[in-house]
């Protein structure tokens, strides 16, 4: 059983439990554990320069927070994920492998929109000189030939890490691992590193873990604390590292306990157990939509507005079908 590699995400997706606007002396002493704890290789910070969202710090980062958030240690450890779909798009706006805190770029996008944002990806790699990861998201609606098809481009393509994400949470390797397998493999013929990250909407996050650890191809995991995270959060940090820094984490959970409260939401393990997105989760809670009804509700949804939240879906199928 090999070790694989961590990368952190809990300020950058556990940003979504607190519209990222997390204290500066929490995200500080964050930062200083992550770097005192064994496999941690980078530490995810937030989303860079974007506000669709949020125009709070950790989902506008810019180099005086992360260097505030860093001390400005120089450890390139710090990674920062931008989403095609809402970054800015103009080069000049982004870190170069000039500053000594981010060595890491991580962009995301989704299929519909996949050419675009590799190629985008390219620019972001050769304009930065730093390294970039491709992340290919929502890979539970990816079928073999899609997946296949999705691998021959990005090796294409110049990038240092391949991210696939399981952003629904509900991936079982014990049934779907004969999808990825051979295309990861390709990947790491091609020089590529390949990543994993695991949500948890239906109890299956560490039990994939387990299963990647066995995998020789699989280099690097996304954690976070507690699994703080979108929907119904991700691989939790504690689960996977080892005694000594496990305890360390479980201290600074304790420490922070207010800021590590994260209610269980039964609407998110329905979006897993259909794949969509968990953003009609939180529409059908603030809708007052039922659990039975919602259910009802998400066989109906299909194609492309799986992964893409349609915010009139929900309502226009509440108005037809409950009186």
């Amino acid at each position: 059983m090999k070790e694989i590699q961590i990368i952190d995400v809990t300020l950058r997706d556990g940003g979504h439990m607190v519209d990222f606007d997390w204290p500066m002396e929490f995200a500080q002493e964050y930062y200083s554990l992550m770097t005192r704890l064994r496999g941690v290789e980078l530490v995810e910070l937030g989303y860079w320069k974007q506000t669709e969202k949020s125009e709070n710090p950790f989902y506008n980062l810019n180099q005086d927070v992360v260097e505030e958030v860093t001390g400005g240690r120089g450890r390139r450890n710090v990674s920062v994920m931008v989403d095609y779909h809402y970054c800015s798009h103009e080069l000049d706006d982004y870190p170069t492998n000039l500053q000594r805190e981010i060595g890491l770029i991580r962009l995301t996008c989704r299929k519909d929109h996949l050419d675009d944002g590799l190629e985008f990806a390219s620019e972001l790699k050769k304009y930065t000189k730093l390294p970039v990861s491709f992340n290919i998201f929502n890979i539970s609606n990816y079928n073999k030939r899609e997946f296949t098809r999705v691998c021959r481009k990005v090796i294409k393509h110049n990038f240092d890490y391949i991210y696939t994400a399981d952003t629904h949470g509900n991936l079982d390797f014990t049934v779907t691992l004969a999808k990825f397998f051979l295309n990861w493999e390709k990947l790491k013929t091609a020089g590529k590193k390949v990543g994993m990250h695991l949500h948890n909407h239906t109890g299956k996050a560490y039990f994939n873990y387990g299963i990647c650890q066995y995998n020789p191809f699989i280099d690097s995991v996304d954690t976070s604390i507690r699994g703080m995270g979108k929907g119904a959060g991700n691989l939790q940090l504690e689960h996977v590292l080892p005694d000594k820094d496990a305890f360390k984490v479980l201290e600074f959970i304790h420490k922070h306990k207010d800021m590590f409260e994260k209610p269980f939401n039964p609407y998110c393990t329905v979006t897993g157990r259909f794949s969509i997105t968990d953003n009609y989760a939180k529409q059908a809670v603030q809708l007052g939509v039922s659990l039975g009804d919602f259910i009802e509700f998400c066989r109906t949804v299909k194609k492309i507005e799986k992964d893409s939240f349609n915010n009139q879906l929900l309502i226009d199928w509440k108005d037809k079908y409950l009186i």
